[in-house]
Formats: structure tokens, C-alpha cells, sequence
């Protein structure tokens, strides 16, 4: 048996679903006491005291090292940007240069010269705390905790109210470290003694803990944020994204707890939960759960896109189409994937004239603009409109794959209006502009087959085989075409045999393998091969290749049942009817 192109797939509803399931991730870190006046990352940019600035003479080698840095950034060489100002910082003393080499130094991920940048700043202005907060971050991110915990202790003296947001560095920094994560645990652990009630302390011993594998303090800290920090959601937003990534099930039944303790969790967090249900296969409980959440945010385009989503995964027609449409109303971001789902929901409806709409509101240069096109192409060729479904496929197209893709499938609509010779046809045009594509090769081989020409069919596998010798797909597809259109068995076994090697378990390797040793006269192997490949792909050519072995073992009721089986689901196969009357077998 030979590999055929599928007609048609399906939307993707799952691996639409879950990407946002995998954006499930900590937002920038918000410290809760930020009202208060913790400052985050930003402060980094913080200008020196003018006062205290040295008195610089702005010399012809300081400009031209100062355009020369800032030239390099502008052109994206941002590493030697770094380097050029830390030789200006180094000569002249000027805590404004050694600031703009640690920002470009950090910008590039050199952290060695970032580290001596900003050490260079603090000796230059000891009373700059963004350059010390700077200084602790780059060590962590570096691994060097030993170094970086007295920073850390001079900044919580100096400044108490940065205590948030140093905590929270250090939830996201701690597991970096050289010593390996029980000594970070341990710091971590000394400095939040001191902030019982800080959320942010919580927060960052809870991450600690978890990089130590300690269970127990974990849940401690989580219960103890529960009480004093119940709408923040960071912490929480963070363990559901380091559980999910080994264990998305035991990710959703932790976020569920939580959010049963966190009534005023934000809605981001809450819609994570169905997202979840969905990474876990567990459809019918997503479903619920997002419209548990649409009937409080009836509007919100998210929940309008998810709950349509999993209608149509659920065949639930009606609901995805009226969810999808409201979608679209309230903005939902894409549009035009939005639009071409609709059109595919009328299609499974049936309603012709509505999938039209809606893939002709598909706008050019969208991803989902090729798709829509390539749909409304295969219902004009349904509707008996071949020349202008490939008139339309004609037009499309601009990258390599594309050109090929759409090839195929004219392809695809010319044998299926019974015009092989036209698919043949449009196949070389497509090869004149890529004689080598593989995938061209093999569906013209495969029309060439349809058409009765052998040797084309031949010439084009073997075209492959020369650029790829082991490619599995065209191996079998010559064995068998061989094997069904020659009497050269012994050569097309070989060719079967080479890709069985490769795909033992494969159902249509082994139905091309049954039925070249059926031409060899090998029946028992044959039969053992086919009935294998039947129970792992209930075809109709495996089922008519299995029917004629047995009938010639003498298996005449087996043979018959298995016929019948599959002439009642495709009465119309053209190998399965001319096998039965080629046997002149009656049912």
C-alpha cells in the first residue's frame, strides 16, 4: 500500500489551547509593598548626584570614545558599546561612564565586566544604591552568593522600604548560585527571619525551599501567604508554572486549592486553572470551569475565544459559533484566526455559503490567509468548480513551501474531480521551479501510478531514493508498485524489506509486505503480515489484499467476512470492488 496525502485537517483546538496554558508564568514581579515605595529594576537608570560629579574636561579622546560607545549600541554592538565605556570609566574616574558600562555590559550578558562596571561605580559613588541593588543581582545571576550576600545585608539596613523588591530578586535568583541551592536556601532563610510578615520575604523562602525539594515549607509559606497576602498572585502564578512543566495535572489541582483560598484572585490566575484542565485533557471540566468564569466577565474576549474553542472541540456547533462571533465583537485579538474557525464550524454545519463568508473575510497577509484560500479552493472544486479552485490556488504562494503546499494540493482537487491527467500536469509545472522537491516527486509518482505509467511512477521515486536513499515512504511506495504493476517481486521485496527494517510496526510497510510475498506465493507469511496490518488500520485495500489471501488458502469465510465489513462502510473503493470481482466472488 501506498502513503496518501491526507484531505484535510482539522483545526488544532488543543495546541491552541494550551500555549496559553504555557503562558501561565509569574508577571513582572509587582512587590506588594511597591505603594510604599519599593522600587524595582528600573532604578538601575538612576542618575548620580550632580553635586558630587568630578569636574570633566571633555577632552577630543573622551568624545570620541563616548560617540564610539554609543554608536556601537545604536547599531546593535552593544557588548563592545559595554567595553568602550568601561576603558572611559577606568580613565577618567566618572561614575556616569562606569553606569553606562555596567548598563551596556548588562545588556549583553557579560557579568564579569558588568560585576567590575558597577564595583567601579560604588568606589566612584559609595552612597549610589541602585548601583549596590545592581552589584547583588549580577553576583546572583553569576552564582557569586558569598560575595553578594553583605550587599544585600547593607541594603536592607540602608534602605528597609526596597526590602519587597530585593525578596523578590531573590525568589527569582536564589537557584543560581556556584554552591548549589541549599546554601542560597540557608541565606534566603537568615535574611527573611527578620520579615515574618513580609509577603515578599514568604515568597522568596518558598522558592528557596523549592529548589531544596523541601515539601514542607513550601506549603507553610504558601499557607502563611494565604493569610497575610491573599490577592497577590505572583507567588502562586509562579508555582503553577514550575509545576506544570513536569506535571500539568498536579499544576491544576494546586492552583484549584489555592484559588479556593483566594476568592479575589485576579482573573489572569483564575482563567490559568481551565487552561490547565485542558493541558490535562480534561475538556468537559474546562469547559465548566471557563463558563463558571464567563458569567461573571460576560464580555471578556478571552473567555468568549476558550469557552468557543472547546464547544467545537465538544461538537458543540451552535455555542462555538455564537461565542466565536461575540469574540470578534468585543476585539479579540485574532481576528482572522477567529474568522477562519468560523468558517470551518460552518463547513462541519454543512452551510456552504457561510464558510465562503467567513474565509473571504480572512485578510492578505495573515497567517491564516493561505488557509482560508486553500478551503474556499477545495468547496469551489466540491461544488464542481475545478478550474477556478485552481485558478485561485494559482495566484497563492510565496515562499518555497508554500508554492509546494499549494502544488499538492491542486493536485489533490484535479484527482479528485477524476482528472489525473490535469494533476499530472500541474505537478511538472510545479517541478520546473523545484526539480527536486521530494514531496512533488512522490505525489506526481503516485498520479503516474493512477494514470497507468509505470515507468514515470518509477523514475520519480527512484529520484528521490538518489537525493534521500533511505527514505522510508518512497522505498515502500516503489516496492509496491513493483509488486502490484510488475512481475519484478524479488526487486520490490527488497525495496519493502529495506523500509520494514526501518518501520517494523509500520501497518502500510506491512500490508505492501503481505501482499509482495502473496506474489511470491508465500501466503501463510502474507496472510500473518495482512491480518497484522489490519488490526492496526482497518483499511479497505488491506482488507481487499487480506480478503484475496485467504480466499487462495481457502478461507472462504473469513474472506467474505472481511469484505463485507469494509464494503459496508466504502461500497464504492475502487481496489476492494475489482478484487471481489476479479475473484468473481458474490456476498
Amino acid at each position: 500500500m501506498r502513503m496518501k496525502p491526507l484531505k484535510r485537517t482539522l483545526p488544532l483546538l488543543l495546541a491552541l489551547l494550551l500555549p496559553a496554558c504555557a503562558s501561565v508564568k509569574p508577571p513582572a514581579a509587582q512587590p506588594v509593598a511597591a505603594a510604599q515605595g519599593a522600587a524595582d529594576d528600573s532604578d538601575a537608570g538612576a542618575k548620580p548626584d550632580e553635586a558630587k560629579l568630578p569636574k570633566q574636561e571633555l577632552t577630543p579622546e573622551i568624545l570620541y570614545g563616548v560617540l564610539a560607545g554609543e554608536i556601537a549600541a545604536n547599531r546593535g554592538a552593544v557588548g563592545s558599546a559595554g567595553l568602550t565605556y568601561l576603558d572611559l570609566a577606568r580613565q577618567t574616574r566618572d561614575p556616569r561612564m562606569a553606569q553606562r558600562a555596567a548598563e551596556f555590559c548588562l545588556l549583553s550578558g557579560q557579568l564579569k565586566e558588568a560585576t567590575e562596571a558597577l564595583s567601579l561605580w560604588i568606589a566612584l559613588d559609595p552612597d549610589s544604591l541602585p548601583a549596590r541593588e545592581q552589584l547583588f543581582i549580577t553576583l546572583m545571576r553569576g552564582g557569586k552568593l558569598a560575595q553578594s550576600k553583605p550587599l544585600i545585608e547593607d541594603l536592607l539596613r540602608r534602605e528597609p522600604a526596597r526590602a519587597p523588591a530585593i525578596f523578590v530578586q531573590l525568589a527569582r535568583l536564589g537557584a543560581r548560585q556556584d554552591g548549589g541551592s541549599a546554601e542560597s536556601y540557608q541565606l534566603v532563610a537568615d535574611l527573611a527571619s527578620r520579615y515574618l510578615d513580609l509577603p515578599e520575604a514568604r515568597f522568596a523562602v518558598l522558592a528557596a525551599a523549592a529548589d531544596n525539594n523541601d515539601q514542607k515549607v513550601v506549603d507553610r509559606e504558601f499557607d502563611r501567604l494565604a493569610q497575610i497576602a491573599p490577592k497577590w498572585d505572583l507567588p502562586v502564578a509562579w508555582q503553577v508554572d514550575r509545576l506544570r512543566r513536569k506535571d500539568i495535572p498536579g499544576a491544576a489541582d494546586f492552583l484549584q486549592r489555592e484559588l479556593a483560598r483566594r476568592p479575589d484572585a485576579g482573573l489572569e490566575l483564575q482563567a490559568a486553572y481551565p487552561r490547565l484542565l485542558v493541558g490535562a485533557k480534561r475538556f468537559v471540566e474546562a469547559r465548566a470551569a471557563f463558563e463558571a468564569l464567563l458569567k461573571t466577565h460576560p464580555d471578556n474576549p478571552d473567555l468568549l475565544y476558550a469557552t468557543g474553542l472547546l464547544a467545537y472541540q465538544m461538537r458543540d456547533l451552535k455555542v462555538a459559533d455564537e461565542r466565536l462571533q461575540r469574540a470578534l465583537a468585543q476585539q479579540y485579538p485574532e481576528q482572522d484566526f477567529v474568522r477562519y474557525t468560523l468558517g470551518q464550524i460552518a463547513e462541519d454545519d454543512h452551510d456552504v455559503a457561510r464558510a465562503e463568508n467567513w474565509y473571504r473575510q480572512v485578510g492578505p497577509g495573515q497567517q491564516q490567509y493561505l488557509p482560508a484560500q486553500s478551503r474556499l479552493a477545495m468547496l469551489e472544486a466540491g461544488e464542481g468548480q475545478l478550474d477556478a479552485a485552481l485558478s485561485r490556488l494559482g495566484q497563492l504562494g510565496g515562499t518555497d513551501q508554500e508554492k509546494v503546499s499549494l502544488a499538492l494540493l491542486q493536485s489533490q482537487l484535479a484527482r479528485d474531480a477524476k482528472q489525473p491527467r490535469k494533476a499530472y500536469d500541474l505537478l511538472s509545472k510545479a517541478l520546473q521551479g523545484q526539480p527536486k522537491s521530494g514531496e512533488l516527486l512522490y505525489e506526481r509518482s503516485l498520479v503516474s501510478d493512477m494514470l497507468g505509467n509505470t515507468g514515470n511512477a518509477e523514475r520519480d521515486l527512484k529520484q528521490i531514493l538518489k537525493d534521500k536513499p533511505g527514505d522510508v515512504q518512497s522505498l515502500n511506495a516503489l516496492g509496491y508498485t513493483l509488486a502490484n504493476r510488475t512481475t519484478r517481486y524479488k526487486e520490490a521485496y527488497a525495496y519493502i524489506e529495506k523500509a520494514l527494517k526501518a518501520e517494523p510496526d509500520n501497518p502500510v510497510i506491512l500490508d505492501s509486505m503481505g501482499w509482495v510475498q502473496y506474489k511470491l506465493g508465500r501466503l501463510e507469511p502474507a496472510r500473518k503480515n495482512l491480518d497484522k496490518a489490519y488490526q492496526a488500520m482497518p483499511d479497505p485495500e488491506v482488507a481487499a489484499h487480506l480478503g484475496e489471501v485467504l480466499w487462495k488458502l481457502g478461507r472462504h469465510d473469513e474472506a467474505r467476512a472481511v469484505w463485507s465489513k469494509e464494503l459496508a462502510a466504502h461500497p464504492d473503493h475502487d481496489v476492494l470492488t475489482e478484487t471481489i470481482q476479479r475473484l468473481g466472488v458474490k456476498l
